[in-house]
Formats: C-alpha cells, structure tokens, sequence
C-alpha cells in the first residue's frame, strides 16, 4: 500500500462527517493530479483577467498554457510508468534510499528533454518577443518536472503537506499572473504565472526530500531506473500512448480543424474555441469520481490484494487463499460500484443543468451542446483510467498497452471526421474511443480476477 494509503485509511476510519469529507477531499485533490487542478486554476484565472487583458492576449495567454501542459505530460508520459515500476521495486526489496538519487536523475533529464522541445517549439514555432517565449519555454519544463515529482506522491505519508503545496504553488501561480497584469500589463501575466509553477515544484521536492532524501550506503546511482526502460519497455510505450489519448482529440482540433484559431499569425499556437471549453469544464466533472476510487483503491483494495498475495506466500490452505481471492473480487466490485454511482449521478447532474452551468460559464449554445457530449466521455474516461490502474496492479502490461493505443488511436482516428462535420459531431470521436478503450480494460480485469490464482503461480 502506497505511503499515502496509510494516513488516507486512518482518515477515513473517523466515522464523522468532517473525517470523511477531508479524505474525500485530500484524495480528490491527490488523485486529480496537476493536469485537472490547472484546468481549473485556468479556469479562475482567466475569469478574473478577463477585464484586464484584450481578447488577443488572453487567447495567448490560455494557448500557451494548455498546449504547455499537453507537451508535458505527452513527454514525460515514457517516463512516468517506468519511474513507477522502479519506486515499487525499491519499496519490495525495502531500499527506498534510491528513490530519491532516481527522481533527481528523472528531473534532470527531463529537464534537458523540455527546454530543448520548449526551446524549439516555443522559439521557432511561435513568433514572438524574448520574454513571451522563455517564459513558455520554462513553464513547459516546470510543468514536465511537477509530472515527475508527482509520480511519488502517492508514496508520502505527509499528504497535508502535499495538498498545501496545491494550493499554494496554483494560488501563486494564478495571484502572480493577476500582479503581474495589473502592475507591469500582458507580459509579465505568463511569467507571473510561471513563477507559481516554481514554488510548487520546489514545494514538492521539498515533500519528497523530507521523506526520502537521505540516501544510504546501499543507495543506487540517480541513473539505476534508465536500465528498466530496458527491462519494460512496455511501460513507456503505455505511458507514451495513454497521455497522447488524454490530449490526442484537442491536438487534432488545434491543428485540423476548419475552426481552428490561430493565436499567433505566422506560427503553431492555435485554439479551437467552440471546443476547448467544452471539454475542460467536462474533465472537471471526473474529480469525485477520481476521489471515490482513489480512496477505495489505497484504503481497501491495496491492503486486501496484498493479503492475497500472502496467503499464497505463507503457503496457507486452498480455503484461505480462495477467500483471501473472494475478498478482492468482492472490494473491486463495490469500489467501482461507488465510483460508477458517484460519476453517473454527477454526469447525469450535469447534463440536465448544462444550460445554466453554460450560461454562468459564459459559453454559447454550441458549446453547451459539446459539453453535453463530453460529458459522457468524461464519464467513461474515469472507468478507463480507473480499470487501467487494477491491470497495472495485475501486472498485465500488454493488456494496458492494447487498451492505452486504442484509445489514442481511435481518439485520434474518429476525432478526424467529426472535424468534417458540423459542430453537432464534436466529442463523439472522444466519446466513442474512451468507450471502446473501457470495454478492453473491463474484459482483461474479468479475465483476471477469474484466475487470479493462476496468475500467481506463473509470476
């Protein structure tokens, strides 16, 4: 059980309402990541800004944000699973003092991997004045780098500390980006912006070096995890694929479709007005659902898949281990029937009030309808992503493979017509890829649970 799934567990154990909403709550902000908490810190921010920057500054200001984060997380997507299965290892054979030298080795080569990709796109592909583009450049790199941290959070126990980082580095992010419009006008909103960006990730590492910077004589060199890209060469292609599905729809609305904006004339940066909003504000609306299974997976499932595992291990008798077996099956069930009523009654909320969630929002009917659409993608996404972390702990990596490519593919192969189309078809490539990719992963964890005992043995 990760680090965090401790406290989380203890949390939970207050049977009061205050105890049960701050676990749901520090899971929701944990389990959300950096990505859906900056969809909504965007969000905020750019409601504020509005009466203070042009339109044409504010269309940059919000490009160069969300297509920061898509490279980011697209780039650091190989990563991220690999680093993964190297912290798990590490925590089985109890040396957790080469966690740390790995996360700094992580840092910077994935620094190195963002300025020079920020540095090209930024400096080549998007005309513009020197501080506009070192400020997107370093917001990229900064952003990549908070990915990698963020993969070991779910390992600390000091998940206050964690959660306070959010909020701290995104108010800072989004309090210096308003200063700096006000003070010193539209260039110094995005490096106002980055600075925040810089407090969180220092934060973090903070966290992380609290808990793990004291290396050992046995600790590894900060190098050890390139030799398991070696090792599981799946995961990275896994990663790569499943952050390019996260994205792959608003690329092909950024640089394909007829309605299309550019930001910058002359350059890369575009925006697809009628559908950016749309979805985001959707992918908003798969934080509690995120929350139910985050906390239901680390309180329970963890615990109660590792005693299956020692059952066997303790060579117990066939009725321990098939109960042990029953245990899981029955924790999975009830997990992702939370997760499923919590999301369906959120996404069904939602689409009834869509108008006037629309109408607060400032969006027009177009949009609305979009949103409406994608609100059911959101919702199957969360299925998805949640199915996809039980394969992981089943170790099925060509199962999270099949069902992370199809997703990018199809998200990207049937995002392409809709385009074609009227704005009526918009979503429905996303749509349509997230329940095809939900209808994989739900087979090979049925496939799985159904002979879990044999799954063992072979390993």
């Amino acid at each position: 059980m990760a680090g965090i799934g401790f406290e989380l567990k203890h949390l939970s154990r207050h049977q009061n309402v205050e105890g049960i909403l701050r676990a749901y709550g520090y899971a929701a902000i944990i389990s959300s990541g950096p990505w859906i908490i900056s969809i909504f810190a965007l969000l905020i921010l750019t409601f504020f800004l509005r009466p203070i920057l042009a339109k044409a500054e504010l269309d940059l200001f919000s490009a160069s944000i969300t297509h920061a984060y898509a490279f980011s997380l697209i780039l650091v997507g190989p990563l991220q699973l690999v680093l993964t299965r190297h912290a798990a290892d590490r925590f089985f054979t109890k040396s957790t003092d080469s966690i740390f030298p790995a996360c700094y080795g992580a840092l910077a080569l994935t620094a190195v991997l963002a300025a020079a990709g920020g540095g090209w796109f930024f400096h080549h592909a998007v005309p513009g004045d020197a501080i506009y583009q070192f400020s997107a450049t370093a917001l990229l790199l900064l952003v990549s780098c908070i990915f990698i941290v963020s993969n070991y959070l779910n390992a600390l126990r000091d998940y206050k500390s964690v959660v306070a980082g959010f909020a701290i580095g995104y108010a800072s992010a989004c309090g210096l980006a308003w200063l700096g419009a006000r003070w010193f006008g539209p260039s110094a909103v995005l490096p106002g912006f980055v600075a925040g960006h810089g407090v969180l990730l220092v934060w973090l590492i903070g966290c992380l070096h609290r808990e793990f910077g004291r290396p050992g004589p046995g600790a590894r060199s900060a190098w050890d995890f390139l030799h398991y890209f070696k090792k599981f060469p799946a995961l990275a292609f896994c990663g790569f694929f499943y952050s390019l599905g996260i994205w792959a729809d608003k690329l092909v609305f950024w640089w394909f479709s007829g309605s299309r904006q550019p930001i910058v004339p002359g350059g890369w940066l575009y925006a697809a007005p009628q559908y950016d909003t749309a979805v985001y504000l959707s992918f908003l609306s798969i934080v509690p659902g995120m929350a139910v299974f985050f906390l239901k997976l680390e309180t329970e499932f963890a615990g109660k898949y590792a005693a299956f595992f020692s059952a066997i291990e303790d060579r117990g008798p066939l009725s321990q281990i098939q109960a042990a077996k029953q245990e899981v099956i029955a924790t999975l069930r009830n997990g992702l029937g939370q997760l499923f009523k919590i999301q369906g009654l959120v996404t069904a909320f939602l689409v009834v009030f869509a108008h006037p969630i629309a109408a607060a929002a400032g969006i027009g009917s177009i949009q609305t309808g979009i949103f409406q659409i994608t609100l059911f993608g959101a919702f199957l996404l969360v299925g998805f992503l949640s199915l996809l972390t039980i394969l992981f702990y089943f170790d099925d990596r060509r199962g999270v493979l099949l069902a992370s490519l199809t997703f990018a593919g199809l998200n990207i192969g049937l995002s392409l017509p809709t385009i074609l189309m009227n704005e009526a078809w918009y979503g429905f490539g996303f749509v349509v890829a997230a329940g095809l990719a939900l209808l994989i992963v739900t087979h090979r964890v049925n496939h799985h649970t159904a002979r879990m005992e044999e799954m063992v043995f072979r390993a």
